[in-house]
């Protein structure tokens, strides 16, 4: 029996250090990116970043371990379980000759299965959140993909943009070396070449600072040379949305949901100890009688977030297909805007100026365009998926 109780307050110590976050150790060893070349130019698809940057998430090799963790608790849980129980069977003299009255709480909580629960649910609980990881890894790099790709748009549209410029202060100067047009008007085509210029540098520049950071995000080198093959942003219209079952799916299916229902289980056996073990008048008692009762509120609370989520995610869907359609008619009125002032132009009825104040608007218009696309994809995908994570937010 003495042996018994030897190997059983081991156990508990052991059981201690498991569910003590500041005790586990982060091993976790992470994936390094694959060698390239210097010279060489690393062609990248959509699913070729998300695949990079799964392989290359840190985040992944610490949830494994910590599954292994749980397994172990588990494991030593209903050891544990067993031990208790025949201890507590045992003759008071012999149990309060090995100390075990000092351990009385820890025995309680081993033998309601404490340990046996906590292993089970955070178990599921970080095979699910392995789950959501994967699926938030693969939402941010799209995400980032996009992002760059609306940088590269704006480039293609702001050399267009300065080429028409200069083109335009090339015919402004003809005319005004024939007297047909003005100092000011020349001057107009200047600013505005010089206008194009600062708005395509800033492009650039976006589109490298885009880029930085989707390097780091794929955890390549930031002098690496990556081109992106899936230049087409498409639309997909949304259509046939039921709400209410996407609702009902998302509670059914939510981490955050598992996580506070599985709080409140393990809470349970734990208050259930306290209260066992401290008299009602003890602050001990009172404690876990408060930490019951936040676990209970918690649930509820849960839900309701988990719905708000959804139909926040939901109503940031329907905003941006508006403004995507929206914006698709403004980039229509935009060239045909500035088709009808380069047409009145040259029939003396409009000035150069009015021709230039066309053409950045349309430019702009057709950045928008792109932005607004991105985001309304982004935004689909999050939706689409609000069964299983929050929504996100997409950066212009």
């Amino acid at each position: 029996m003495k042996r018994k109780i030897s190997l059983l307050m081991a156990v508990i110590i052991v059981l201690g250090t498991f569910i003590n976050p500041a005790a586990a150790a982060e091993n976790a060893v992470p994936v390094s990116a694959e060698a390239t070349e210097e010279s060489k130019v690393l062609n990248l698809s959509m699913e070729d970043a998300v695949k990079l940057a799964i392989e290359n998430d840190r985040a992944m090799w610490k949830l494994d371990d910590k599954i292994k963790e749980m397994q172990e608790l588990r494991r030593s849980g209903s050891s544990a379980k067993d031990m208790a129980e025949q201890l507590m069977e045992a003759p008071l003299e012999v149990s309060s000759a090995m100390g075990v009255t000092n351990n009385y709480l820890d025995l309680l909580l081993s033998k309601n299965g404490y340990y046996i629960k906590v292993g089970d649910l955070k178990s599921e609980e970080i095979k699910k959140q392995r789950e959501v990881l994967l699926l938030g890894i693969e939402l941010g790099t799209k995400a980032s993909y996009y992002g760059v790709l609306v940088k590269e748009k704006a480039i293609e549209i702001n050399e267009a943009r300065l080429s028409s410029a200069n083109e335009q202060l090339r015919v402004v100067n003809l005319k005004f070396g024939n007297g047909s047009a003005t100092k000011a008007e020349v001057l107009n085509g200047e600013m505005a070449v010089q206008k194009a210029k600062t708005d395509l540098d800033t492009a650039m520049d976006d589109l490298n600072i885009a880029k930085l950071n989707f390097l780091n995000q794929l955890n390549l080198p930031l002098d690496a040379e990556i081109v992106l093959t899936d230049k087409e942003i498409k639309y997909v219209p949304t259509s046939n949305i039921d709400l209410d079952k996407a609702i009902e799916k998302a509670k059914a299916e939510r981490p955050e949901i598992q996580t506070a229902i599985n709080d409140l289980e393990i809470q349970k056996i734990e208050t259930h100890a306290y209260t066992a073990y401290y008299t009602s008048n003890l602050r001990q008692n009172k404690w876990a009688k408060e930490k019951l009762k936040d676990a209970e509120l918690k649930v509820p609370q849960t839900y309701k977030d988990v719905e708000l989520d959804v139909r926040s995610s939901y109503l940031d869907l329907v905003k941006n297909e508006r403004n995507l359609v929206n914006m698709n008619k403004t980039v229509e009125l935009a060239k045909e805007g500035a088709r009808i002032k380069k047409l009145l132009y040259e029939n003396g009825m409009a000035t150069s100026l009015d021709v230039l104040d066309a053409d950045t608007g349309l430019a702009e218009a057709e950045i928008g365009l792109y932005q607004i696309m991105a985001l309304y994809n982004i935004s689909k995908l999050s939706f689409d998926n609000s069964n299983l994570i929050g929504s996100m937010k997409a950066e212009q």
